[in-house]
Order: structure tokens, then sequence, then C-alpha cells
């Protein structure tokens, strides 16, 4: 997926807008705008790529070194709790390191001491010794900050930095630091004409290059809030409290991502001080396991006590509470 945006971005959001606007435009040797709508054009381009840049800094640096920390700060101060390994997944493995990537399934209780069971994945080590085979038992160290993520990690996990990876962030982050100077400079040594930002246009290539990589971020991020981890369910089931619900009703949203559908829960249930409360729930379900969602009776749910209306259902084939 990284090699793709990639791609994508050094394609779409930077030859591309230039290509277009050297095909459509010819070279002005008067003003196309005024000067107050030059420095208007001029600002949008200042304030998009300033948000591209920081972006990028963000989540290529600073929320790895900040995750880092968190690990840190858990291996420190986590709470312990034993977890029983309820599933095992052989991944890939590497015979030149001899190390596993594997994925396992944990049953361990929450903050609120709810038992809760969590999927991950992971780089195992020492696979001869066979620490995360079905029904052993490991340490986990809970984050009692469940503002920050991650919100579990195994007890002796240990944190480094990938040397290969960081070097290419580097190189990514100032070449795009490179690319956005050289366009401002090169368009302004070649059009200005001594008129100042007066050849800007929407469709000029210092605003069009840098619209297009806004929409790249946002695609991006609906694309990883629809496919991957949710930070707030997570959250949820780390910290929040179970309840038996009613169901109310069970409904398709008509929405379907790669053909899986999304279900609807309408439920009622009463929170630990016995305050009745209705909430919805939304999930997309495999096909197939849509038969065995319930559709009547009582489900188990998780919900935050500070908002009741926010709950998740953890696991979703269960069998109604009759």
């Amino acid at each position: 997926m990284i090699i793709f945006w990639a791609i994508y971005m050094l394609v779409f959001c930077i030859p591309f807008p230039i290509f277009i606007y050297t095909m459509t435009s010819e070279v002005a040797t008067e003003p196309r705008n005024s000067v107050l709508v030059s420095y208007i054009y001029l600002g949008i381009s200042l304030a998009i790529w300033l948000y591209v840049l920081i972006f990028f800094i963000n989540n290529l640096f600073l929320k790895t070194f900040k995750a880092k920390n968190t690990i840190s700060h858990i291996l420190s101060n986590g709470i312990s709790r034993n977890a029983k390994i309820l599933d095992y997944k052989l991944i890939k493995y590497n015979a030149k390191s001899n190390i596993n990537i594997i994925q396992i399934v944990l049953s361990f209780q929450n903050l609120r001491n709810i038992f809760i069971e969590h999927e991950m994945m992971f780089h195992d080590i020492k696979p001869q010794e066979k620490r995360f085979n079905v029904g052993n038992t490991v340490k986990v160290l809970l984050n009692p900050d469940t503002s920050q993520d991650p919100y579990f990690i195994l007890a002796g996990q240990k944190t480094k930095f990938n040397g290969i990876g960081m070097v290419f962030r580097i190189f990514f982050t100032v070449f795009m630091i490179a690319y956005v100077i050289g366009l401002y400079y090169y368009f302004y040594t070649k059009e200005s004409f001594d008129f100042g930002w007066r050849f800007l246009t929407f469709m000029h290539p210092i605003i069009f290059s840098g619209v297009m990589f806004l929409l790249t971020i946002v695609v991006y991020q609906m694309i990883i809030g629809k496919f991957f981890k949710n930070t707030k369910e997570e959250r949820i089931l780390f910290a929040g409290r179970n309840a038996d619900a009613k169901i109310i009703t069970v409904s398709q949203t008509g929405l379907t991502i790669n053909n899986q559908p999304q279900i609807m829960f309408q439920v009622s249930f009463k929170d630990f001080k016995g305050k009745e409360h209705i909430a919805v729930y939304k999930k997309i379900v495999d096909l197939l396991n849509l038969a065995s969602v319930p559709k009547e009776g009582k489900i188990e749910i998780m919900y935050d006590e500070n908002d009741p209306q926010k709950i998740i259902i953890p696991r979703m084939s269960q069998e109604p509470i009759l």
C-alpha cells in the first residue's frame, strides 16, 4: 500500500498537473489577475502546501516517535494481565533470519476487568520456543492512558526503528520540501515578468499540484478509516464496560464494501448505574457470517461509561441470550 500511494503521488500529483498546465496554457507576458486575487491564490497555495508537508512530517516521523515513547511508557507503567492464546496463524516465515510473522487471538481482562478477545500480528523472533501456541498463556501490559494508541503490548516487547524505512522517509520528506520550493522558484522566475504573483490561476501547478496531494490525503484517510483498525472501537474494548442489550432492530444499511454488507443494530441496555439507554451500532459483516448474526433476543455489548451511546459488539457472531 505504501508503494502504491508513493507511485500514485509521484505520477498524478507531480508531473500530471505540470503536464496539463504546459499543454493547455500559453506563456502570458501580462498579468492574469489583479494584485488582490493573485495574493489570495498565493495564500491558498501556501496553506495547502503547509498542511500537506505537516501531514507527511506528522505521519512519517512524529507519530512513529510518539508510538515508541508510548510503548516505553507502557513497559514501565503498564497494567499486567495474563492472556490466553485462543488462535494462532503463521503469516510468513523468514528462513534467513529465522523470524515468523504471526497472528494470534488473545483473551484477557481489560481495564474494567472484563474479559475481551483481541487479535494482533507481530514478529516472533524465537519461533523455536513455541511461546504462542494455542492454549499457552502470555503476559500483556495494558496502557493505563486510553487516549493513546497502542492500548496494550506483550510484556518484554522490544521496539526499534527500521533503518531502511527511516532513510526512505527522510528522503521522501526532503524531496517534498525541495519540490515545493522548486515549484515556487521555477514558475516565479519563468512567469512573473516583474508582475509578482499575478500569473497564478487555480489550474496553475503551484496550486493544482497541492490540491491533488490534498485529495490524495483525504482519500487515504477515508480508506484507513474504513479498512483499518477503528481506534474508537478499540478504546471501548479496552476501557469499556459490558452489558446484555436487548435487540430492537437489525437491518442492512444498504452500504456494502467489497460486497460485504453493513449491518445496523439498534439495542437497549442498562448501564452500571441502572440507567436505560438506546444505542445504534453499525458493522461490516462478512457474507459467510451473515446467517449467524443474531436478529432478536439479547446480545452482549460493550459501552463507553462516559458516553453510553458509543457501543460495540465485540463478537458479532454469537448466540442470542433469550
